[in-house]
């Protein structure tokens, strides 16, 4: 019954295509009566006291910026009735607009009405210190509320209950804010309410909020506030020296958090942010029971700051028994009856074991949480008795594994025979490792009446190990002066990741999944006369339209690198990377570029060099480093360049591309020569290290202004 739950799912998938229609009001302005409303909410925001939202002046150090943050406050408010949990978020930001990239950040103001109990409000406060009043009375609906910017919303987001009786609405509009100029003050505030049905609920985990202290404009004041109910918990942790929330004995917050005279972000690229700046995260938790073994939550009042080893391997066990994947491993051992696995070696028990589960994932809303996977996994290994270690750590781009403070923030892993497994994607295959788990410190989670945590760390990588090779063959046409390219890519270990959603959209390369594990195709074997015939036939429209989609889709991706493409004419996918056997991702592009050669008399200008793409350029203010560099993972590029010297032409001064940058952080090499009437370029590019110390960023910077120096060049071609 569950194996043919799945195909109707998949054969419904593919017949249809569904879209969701986010939730419209009739009109797209406001009536009196509710202005009004509005405004009354609003009396609450504007009334609040607190004198840091009185404040004008700017300090002296920072009014060449192009804006400072003023002040700005979050209250967070959870009640609790019979049947629903009302949850408040109220904020207000009060800034200094000083250019004109500060005011058109703010020319348009987006805000939330969807409940009889959300507000907004807008006010300029001009240079001669009158004050303006912005009317929501034209506002606009917004149909998609993927259009909204992240400062304008909520930090907590509606939350998913049992059964959804609630009368509040994710509803959005934006408004222009009229004659805004530099050196104006913009104070605006939001009420964003959430009636949360919780009657039939024994816990909610609100959305965690990780907030980085530094933010885009310097600032001079930030608070948060939380006043909860007595079945309202919270967790918090400061990091890299931000300050702590504290109990307070405000009436009005039962916690709170100020951070004041923060200069803005300094450093914006390649930064680990949420692990190297002053970073705060906290979480509300709803739980009718204090102290739960399965949530990070502690006594009633208490407002936990850390979890100990001991106290996350016994949370671990608690999650692990309490997981209810039986539905999944059942059918995961139906697959694997199906292909007769239990009789085969462990390492090929263990490949299809995991094809198995990535299979079933993909068909499964969401995929499979880590700990959902490793639970099955475990599973299918106990089957034939294979040993194994519960591996639990948190991805270095969110927080060390001693800073866990959240259910969320664990992800879990299984180690068998020495190497590690990680949920799977779609994409994935056994053993791949994550770029976000990459040297990192973790523990070995014992399970049973004494659980413990032994500490470990996982093994990192080189950038031999993750490579992209760009094999690339340049004719150019005399009489257009175009360039015609094959270009074969083939990319191994980390790297596939920049690449697979690249080479694989517009593909069948998910068609046939079962081919991975080597099992019967459980989509067209549910399917019999009518249906099966349907089904083949809206796969053939499909594939027919992803051919004509794909060379589009190509040639806006390959533009990101390419600037004078003009043309995309064929793609094939030579491997898709998937499978046990052949892991290297492959695909073969052709194009076309154009404005890649100028006249110089008889004589002509190539960029061929330019071939291996487009290379960074980093300005003057990017050149001084305050943090460390975070490259993800060590990483190399091999740009081979067959390019086909035209007859009656010859390559002058080819040697001069000759060079080889090579320090501790990357390497920049280039070998030229000419054979024949083809220039042969080989360009090797190389991150050496995940992180980059600040010391050592002027190295980084001459292997990048190397690579981008070099993507300039010209060839030149003289006449015979």
């Amino acid at each position: 019954m569950q194996l043919f739950y799945m195909k109707t799912l998949y054969y419904l998938f593919l017949i249809f295509s569904f879209s969701t229609k986010a939730f419209a009001q009739d009109d797209d302005t406001f009536s009196e009566a509710k202005l009004q409303s509005i405004a009354n909410n609003m009396k609450q925001v504007w009334n609040d006291p607190d004198p840091d939202f009185s404040v004008s002046a700017v300090p002296d150090k920072w009014k060449e910026e192009s804006g400072v943050i003023i002040a700005q406050k979050t209250r967070f408010s959870f009640d609790k009735d019979a049947s629903k949990l009302a949850v408040y978020e109220i904020t207000r930001r009060r800034i200094k607009l000083i250019d004109r990239d500060a005011v058109n950040s703010y020319s348009s103001v987006y805000f939330r009405i969807g409940s009889s109990n959300d507000g907004a409000g807008i006010k300029i406060i001009k240079s001669n210190g009158t004050v303006q009043d912005v009317s929501l009375r034209n506002a606009i609906y917004i149909e998609d509320n993927r259009e909204v910017p992240s400062t304008f919303a909520p930090y907590i987001g509606k939350a998913d209950t049992y059964r959804d009786k609630s009368k509040s609405r994710v509803t959005y509009y934006k408004v222009a804010v009229p004659d805004l100029d530099p050196g104006d003050i913009i104070d605006y505030g939001t009420i964003f309410y959430d009636d949360n049905t919780v009657k039939k609920m024994n816990f909610i985990e609100f959305d965690p909020i990780y907030y980085v202290c530094t933010r885009e404009y310097p600032l001079i004041a930030q608070k948060f506030e939380i006043d909860t109910d007595d079945k309202s918990f919270v967790n918090s942790k400061s990091t890299m020296g931000a300050p702590e929330f504290k109990e307070t004995t405000n009436s009005n917050a039962d916690y709170a958090w100020e951070d004041r005279n923060r200069d803005k972000a300094s450093d914006t690229r390649w930064v680990n942010s949420l692990v190297e700046l002053p970073m705060i995260k906290f979480q509300i938790v709803f739980s009718k029971q204090e102290n739960r073994s399965d949530l990070f939550i502690g006594d009633k009042g208490e407002l936990k700051q850390n979890i100990s080893p001991e106290e996350l391997a016994k949370k671990m066990n608690n999650l692990y028994n309490r997981l209810d994947g039986s539905m999944y491993y059942t059918l995961a051992k139906g697959y694997l009856k199906q292909i007769s696995a239990t009789d085969m070696r462990d390492e090929d028990f263990i490949q299809k074991a995991y094809y198995i589960l990535r299979h079933m994932s993909f068909y499964r809303a969401g995929g499979f949480s880590s700990e959902l996977f490793a639970s099955c996994l475990t599973q299918c290994l106990d089957l034939k008795k294979i040993p194994y270690d519960l591996i639990v750590t948190s991805p270095a781009n969110v927080c060390k594994p001693e800073n866990i403070i959240f259910r969320t923030e664990p992800e879990w892993m299984v180690r068998v025979k020495g190497k590690y497994i990680f949920n799977a994607s779609i994409v994935s295959n056994p053993y791949d490792f994550k770029e976000e788990f990459l040297n990192t410190q973790a523990y070995i989670i014992s399970l049973g009446k004494n659980p413990t945590a032994t500490p470990v760390t996982l093994p990192g990588t080189i950038p031999e190990e993750n490579i992209t090779t760009n094999s690339i063959t340049a004719t150019m046409d005399t009489a257009t002066r175009n360039m015609n390219i094959v270009l074969q890519r083939a990319v191994i270990g980390l790297s596939k990741q920049f690449f697979n959603q690249q080479a694989l959209s517009y593909t069948p390369a998910l068609d046939d999944d079962h081919r991975s594990y080597g099992g019967e195709d459980d989509v067209r074997g549910g399917m019999k006369g009518d249906a099966l015939e349907a089904y083949e036939t809206r796969l053939r429209e499909r594939k027919k339209e992803d051919k004509t989609n794909k060379l589009e889709y190509m040639k806006n991706e390959l533009e990101d690198d390419y600037e004078s493409l003009t043309a995309y004419t064929e793609f094939t996918l030579n491997t898709d990377g998937r499978t046990w056997r052949k892991q290297e991702l492959n695909y073969t592009n052709k194009f076309e570029l154009g404005d890649m050669v100028k006249v110089a008399g008889d004589n002509l200008l190539v960029s061929v060099p330019g071939l291996i793409g487009d290379q960074l350029w980093v300005s003057q203010d990017e050149r001084k480093r305050e943090v460390d560099a975070y490259m993800s993972f060590p990483r190399s590029t091999r740009n081979i360049i067959n390019f086909s010297i035209p007859a009656g032409y010859k390559a002058v001064g080819v040697q001069n591309l000759n060079m080889n940058i090579d320090n501790e952080a990357g390497t920049f090499a280039v070998q030229a020569s000419v054979e024949g009437n083809t220039l042969n370029i080989l360009v090797k590019k190389l991150y050496k290290q995940m992180t980059v110390k600040k010391e050592n960023w002027p190295k980084l910077m001459e292997m990048l202004d190397a690579a981008f120096n070099f993507s300039q060049k010209k060839i030149l071609l003289k006449r015979m």
